[in-house]
């Protein structure tokens, strides 16, 4: 029997074979991300017996202390990464392999099967320069081609520059700049990093470096985080490093209150007098509970006075989700007014969103309900119910949107 040991961070195996085994870390989120060049990281520790009783990430080393795999898990229960996850946490499993001059990074579903994440993006490949810092990112296809993204981003490239600051530029498959990703209009950036490298400042710049307000008239994101990676807050600046409602929220400011999980249980929005306001999206301040598993099980708005409220587009101020007994399949999501009486989504149209499964435990039929408990057409979609289909390896192949009267719409 192998006994593995850690010296200088690097796994050391004692044993008749002297067999090399791999060291796994568990935690409950992933740290904060909000470009690729920064490396993925666990945040929050769990013991092993902790994190199987709960949703969890598990990060794999070699015995180089390299990181090999990040795969998410209810238990021992495989998962899609839930609210936990960062921009570039994309499947249930993700596979880091090494060369001299680059890293890549390949997906996996549930089942084991490689899949595709971020409109055909097989695996994401980094190139490094001669001091093995990543310098550009592209995504590649299942036939091993160079694609753009869903963000229509086909190429990232970085500059490292003198007073520690790097440059990242994005460009589409015509050589055209592309901001950072729908909804946030900064195009060429210069990013600076904390001691731990944590992202501290983003600032939209020009050609020559200077700082350039965008529409919003934002040029800087301000960002906290914590110790462990988790974000805290964001700060919208202009070219005074003055707050400036700006960017996709229209805020000044966002605070974001955590629990011991890393878990966002509170976030508030502020102007540039820094008093609250609601945001472009219809929200001023939310608090959000969760289960013993880590799951989303209710969440609720509040107005400026911190009284409650309900969302200015949506109209509804509390919503409730409902799981298994295990936690790992969710069985409804529903809309309640301030009185927690049913009510229905304004721009959607239903109360209910009910969730059916199959004998392989695989999503089979979404529905959608009105406060009475009937099948109602989506005001967006005009569905009522939407069936799934997969093939052999369990992965999704069709989808096909029924009227409340079982007329195929699509």
């Amino acid at each position: 029997m192998a006994m593995t040991m850690i010296f200088n961070g690097r796994a050391k195996a004692s044993s008749e074979n002297n067999a090399l085994v791999p060291v796994v870390y568990y935690y409950s989120t992933v740290a904060f991300v909000e470009t690729p060049l920064t490396y993925l990281k666990g945040s929050i520790p769990l013991t092993k017996e902790e994190a199987l009783q709960r949703n969890h990430y598990r990060f794999t080393y070699d015995e180089l202390h390299r990181l090999t795999s990040i795969s998410f898990y209810n238990g021992n229960t495989p998962r899609d990464p839930n609210h936990t996850a960062n921009h570039f946490t994309l499947a249930h499993r993700i596979e880091f392999t090494y060369e001299s001059d680059k890293e890549k990074i390949n997906f996996y579903g549930i089942a084991g099967q490689q899949i595709d994440v971020m409109g055909g993006c097989r695996a994401f490949v980094y190139y490094l320069d001669d001091k093995g810092f990543r310098k550009s990112l592209h995504f590649i296809n299942g036939e091993g081609e160079k694609v753009q993204n869903a963000w229509d981003i086909y190429k990232y490239q970085w500059t490292y520059l003198d007073d520690g600051g790097i440059i990242e530029d994005r460009f589409d498959k015509f050589g055209k700049p592309v901001s950072i990703r729908p909804g946030f209009k900064f195009y060429r950036l210069k990013l600076y990093f904390d001691s731990l490298g944590y992202i501290a400042l983003m600032q939209n710049i020009d050609k020559d470096g200077n700082l350039t307000e965008n529409s919003s008239g934002a040029s800087q994101d301000r960002i906290t985080i914590n110790a462990d990676g988790n974000f805290l807050q964001w700060e919208v600046l202009d070219n005074n490093s003055e707050l400036e409602k700006g960017n996709g929220p229209n805020v000044a400011i966002g605070i974001q209150e955590i629990n011991a999980y890393g878990y966002e249980v509170g976030l508030e929005q502020r102007d540039e007098n820094n008093e609250p306001i609601y945001n472009h999206y219809g929200i001023c301040r939310s608090r959000t509970d969760y289960d013993r598993f880590g799951n989303i099980v209710e969440r609720r708005f509040y107005d400026e006075e911190n009284s409650p409220s309900s969302h200015k587009f949506a109209g509804y101020h509390k919503l409730k989700i409902k799981w298994d007994s295990m936690g790992n399949r969710r069985d409804s999501l529903s809309y309640y007014d301030v009185e927690d009486r049913p009510t229905e989504h304004h721009t959607r149209g239903y109360h209910m969103v009910k969730y059916t499964y199959n004998d392989e435990n695989l999503l089979q039929k979404i529905s959608y309900l009105d406060v009475h408990g009937n099948l109602v057409n989506r005001k967006d979609t005009g569905a009522a119910y939407m069936e799934y289909g997969y093939d052999d390896n369990g992965q999704r192949s069709d989808v096909s949107l029924f009227d409340s009267t079982g007329k195929i719409i699509r």
